[in-house]
């Protein structure tokens, strides 16, 4: 899925066309989310993991345009900053337990994370009755958010302009700054909940699956959407010293 828009002027004029290819990172949602229609069997993806069944309600987890893009000086360097969404147009919720350690937590303790897929008869949150669980990532906790985080869960890159067989404008290689810092943030992890409806409405906690991260299960519910403000750390990438130009944001 791809989209274009200006964001923001820098020195001269400096638009920047947004495209975002979305894809998690994980072995689970490569497996997973990336099934179109969210309902069938998609095989191992050529990796260890057991096949899911065809009985399986799949998430399709899709982004959505970044907003409040803007350029935030910090210490003589320029960092692009925006707001990022992605929401759940499958038929079924994207669920992560965690297999807690015990005890009080610390800046960087790291536990399993489990992926759960359930059918029609299945209720979410319920382990026992899943049709397909498997260890797919890791919970890392993050200290100064106090919560815990999917590790590696996306990451952004500033990209050159390249042009395709059809004459097309597409994301090329990612851009490297005067000092040779590629123009990219680190693989982020961040806790996933249900934010708001696809549709826009923010009805009552009592409907949402997923709407914390400190204990207990994150995801997101079918019809739902994810959503980080330009001000969460992770939601940045250093442009200090790129020179004017057109240039893709990948979100991957």
């Amino acid at each position: 899925m791809t989209y274009t828009k200006k964001i923001f002027r820098k020195a001269t004029i400096f638009p920047v066309l947004l495209a975002i290819g979305f894809m998690f990172t994980t072995p689970m949602l490569l497996d997973v989310a990336a099934a179109p229609g969210g309902n069938g069997n998609s095989g191992n993806g050529g990796n260890d993991l057991p096949p899911v069944p065809d009985t399986a309600l799949l998430p399709d987890i899709s982004p959505g345009v970044p907003k409040h893009l803007n350029i935030h000086n910090q210490q003589q360097n320029e960092f692009l900053r925006f707001t990022n969404v992605w929401g759940n147009v499958g038929v079924g919720d994207l669920e992560f337990e965690p297999d807690f350690l015990g005890g009080d937590p610390v800046e960087g303790e790291i536990t399993r994370a489990f992926q759960n897929l359930y059918d029609d008869d299945g209720v979410f949150r319920q382990p026992e009755q899943t049709v397909w669980r498997e260890i797919v990532s890791e919970f890392e906790f993050h200290a100064i958010h106090n919560h815990w985080h999917i590790a590696e869960i996306g990451e952004f890159s500033v990209r050159h302009v390249a042009t395709d067989e059809n004459g097309n404008d597409v994301p090329g290689d990612i851009a490297v700054l005067p000092g040779g810092e590629h123009a990219t943030s680190v693989k982020v992890g961040f806790c996933i909940s249900d934010v708001y409806q696809i549709d826009g409405e923010s009805p009552a906690t009592s409907l949402k699956h997923y709407w914390e991260c400190e204990v207990g299960f994150q995801g997101i519910q079918t019809g739902w959407i994810d959503q980080y403000h330009q001000s969460v750390e992770g939601n940045e990438i250093n442009i200090t010293g790129l020179p004017s130009g057109t240039y893709f944001l990948t979100h991957t």
